[in-house]
């Protein structure tokens, strides 16, 4: 269909081109025909590629071009990007040196301030640092800070800065912040007598820098953003002045940088080589906070540098003593780059050639081990030719055995591990009935899963005091099974510790939250009893509320509305103290009681579970649980559970010992 229409087109051009030679008809025929014939030529192309490339012979010429022709394509693109890392770091190295030079002549003027300060001349102190920033080049503007036994004293513009307390007797330089601004800085202490020198890193500091040298600087100070630690720096310059720098995704500040400065060119009348220029940056991370010396792991101060590359480079290989070492160190750096590269080029095509050598070896080795019941054996197929059409047909024939022999032992693996993990969950719980002294507990756990994310356990402080704590991972699986086990080991860790109630949570919370772990919600509740002094004291972190029998029949349920575990907590968890004489009992539950629901999606609910504690308050502790179960399971009408299932109920006896 597809070539009747096109020899349709093609016959209506060549028959209005005979009719009328350049006319709208013609060309319009010419036209379709030539845009149906796209997809052909396409095709055809495609075809007469897989053609060529199906021989051996043509696959190892191309293979012989690629070795041949890439490094010529790698050394131009390395040219280019390796003399801009050149002359870039070069200049990030000078700017460096000066500034660190800079700083050297802060901490003097600050050390010399300092000893005329400690000998009680203030005056001379302040004369002192006055006199050196005027000798600074290009009259940079210096603030400082003076402060000593008689009084303070510091510059106009940093009569809002605080005093440097934290300089010690060996000094300090380097990069600070003081609220929003950066400084280079240098402070000195001689005995009580504190000197800070600065020289703030702003626009005016930035210009007087540059005059004179192959290049400028502007100074960018930003506070780096929560997340991940690094820096990203990107610079836009345009000559119509819509350009920026960009720092971790902030641009920087039209009061930092002028957008026209970061034009890449300058000078009209000179030659391109002349007027081009390039742009580096070099960071300096972790400043000090001026007020308390700490260092500033959130902030940094970014140098921009533009520079002129036909004079870095004249400077550069200039005969100047260490720049021989430096450039031998970046042609060393340049050469194993480039031969990296080259050896990826040549690798690329020995892989192709060797793929076709050892093709026939793996045809036969995979023979052999599907002979000897291997069936899993796969011959690698990279491409389609001769030998990988074999190679696929090889495969074919062994992938639908191979693949329902593996799914049956995959699942027998599944189940074993789920069935162990399973049996080591409930090994981890206590028994489902004890005693000590005049308490009495009985408890249940039923996974929804094959492993679960409740969690009881029942800590004996002494016969007839214990500790019953009852928990609930969010989720229920193999996961939560261990976060589980975690929970539970920390728990009786804690309590053996001597941590109880609201002690303990805390303690267990903050355990939690320094975990690096995707889910780790998790309520709790804590009750310790004292059957000795009749009394119950409940904590609780998120879990639904326990509920209290009294010996007259009556029920209360201990609401303490908290947040779970695994959240940060603006307050510690809710506590209450209740009598607990004997006759008393306490039900602890898991959401999966409450949250049971049935075939229509009702939940059982808090009344139902407050109906069956009330029918049955007279029964034992055993009866009381198994009436709570069977009222759940009648609900339920054989809809499985979707959350797991925990009770725990105490019971203070009135005989030390009785069921």
């Amino acid at each position: 269909m597809y070539l009747a229409v096109f020899a349709a087109l093609v016959l209506a051009a060549v028959g209005a081109h005979l009719a009328a030679p350049g006319g709208d008809l013609a060309g319009l025929t010419t036209f379709l025909a030539s845009l149906w014939a796209l997809p052909a030529v396409f095709v055809g192309l495609r075809r007469l590629w897989r053609a060529l490339t199906y021989r051996v012979g043509v696959r190892l010429f191309i293979s012989y071009l690629l070795i041949g022709l890439t490094p010529f394509a790698l050394a131009a693109c390395l040219a280019f990007v390796v003399g801009y890392a050149l002359v870039g770091q070069y200049a990030a190295t000078r700017v460096r040196g000066e500034m660190d030079k800079l700083g050297s002549t802060l901490a003097g003027l600050a050390r010399a301030a300092a000893v005329e300060l400690a000998a009680g001349r203030p005056a001379a102190a302040q004369q002192t640092v006055e006199q050196g920033g005027q000798a600074l080049a290009n009259a940079m503007r210096l603030e400082w800070v003076l402060d000593a036994p008689s009084g303070r004293s510091s510059s106009p513009g940093a009569a809002a800065l605080p005093v440097p307390g934290w300089a010690t007797e060996a000094g300090w330089q380097g990069a600070v912040f003081a609220g929003r601004s950066g400084y280079l800085a240098a402070v000195a202490r001689r005995g009580d007598a504190v000197a800070a020198v600065l020289l703030p890193l702003d626009l005016a500091t930035a210009r007087a820098f540059g005059p004179g040298r192959w290049y400028e600087v502007r100074f960018v100070t930003q506070e780096r953003p929560s997340g991940p630690k690094g820096n990203s720096v990107t610079i836009a310059g345009a000559p119509d002045g819509a350009a920026a720098v960009t720092v971790n995704g902030r641009p920087a500040a039209a009061a930092e940088i002028e957008p026209e400065w970061l034009s890449g060119k300058s000078n009209p009348g000179a030659t391109w080589w002349q007027r081009v220029r390039l742009f580096w940056a070099w960071p300096t991370t972790d400043p000090r906070a001026f007020e308390s010396g700490a260092e500033l792991k959130d902030a940094i101060v970014l140098t921009v540098i533009k520079l002129a590359p036909r004079d870095a480079l004249a400077e550069l290989f200039a005969p100047q003593e260490g720049v021989g070492r430096e450039f031998k160190r970046m042609l060393r750096i340049v050469g194993i780059v480039f031969g990296a590269l080259y050896l990826v080029a040549v690798g690329f095509a020995a892989v192709m050639i060797l793929r076709i050598a050892t093709a026939a070896g793996r045809l036969t080795r995979g023979a052999r081990a599907v002979a000897a019941g291997d069936l899993a054996h796969r011959i690698p197929v990279k491409r389609r030719d001769q030998l990988g059409d074999l190679a696929v047909s090889f495969n074919a024939m062994t992938e639908s055995v191979h693949g329902m022999l593996s799914d049956v032992a995959e699942k027998e693996r599944l189940a074993g591990e789920m069935e162990l993990a399973r049996e080591i969950q409930e090994s981890l719980l206590p028994p489902s009935e004890l005693t000590s002294g005049a308490l009495a507990v009985v408890a249940h756990f039923r996974p929804a899963a094959e492993v679960g994310g409740d969690y009881f356990d029942v800590l004996e402080l002494a016969p007839g005091r214990i500790v019953a704590a009852i928990g609930d991972v969010a989720g229920h699986g193999l996961p939560t099974g261990l976060l589980m086990a975690m929970v539970k080991s920390a728990v009786a860790a804690l309590a053996g510790e001597g941590r109880r109630g609201r002690d303990l949570l805390e303690r267990l919370n903050r355990l939690l939250l320094g975990q690096s772990l995707r889910q780790r919600m998790v309520s709790l509740a804590l009750a310790e009893i004292d059957a000795a002094a009749g009394r119950l004291e409940i904590t609780s972190a998120g879990h639904p509320p326990g509920v209290l029998l009294a010996s007259d029949g009556t029920t209360e349920e201990i609401l303490l509305g908290s947040l779970p575990l695994g959240h940060p907590w603006p307050d510690s968890p809710p506590s209450r103290t209740l009598a607990f004489p004997p006759g008393s009992r306490l039900l602890l539950y898991s959401d999966g009681l409450v949250e049971g629901r049935n075939a229509g999606g009702e939940p059982f609910g808090y009344d139902a579970l407050h109906a069956v504690l009330a029918e049955h308050r007279d029964a034992s502790p055993r009866a009381l649980v198994a009436a709570v179960l069977g009222a759940l399971d009648r609900h339920l009408g054989g809809a499985p559970l979707t959350d797991d299932l925990t009770i725990v109920l105490v019971e203070h006896t009135k005989t030390a010992g009785a069921g």
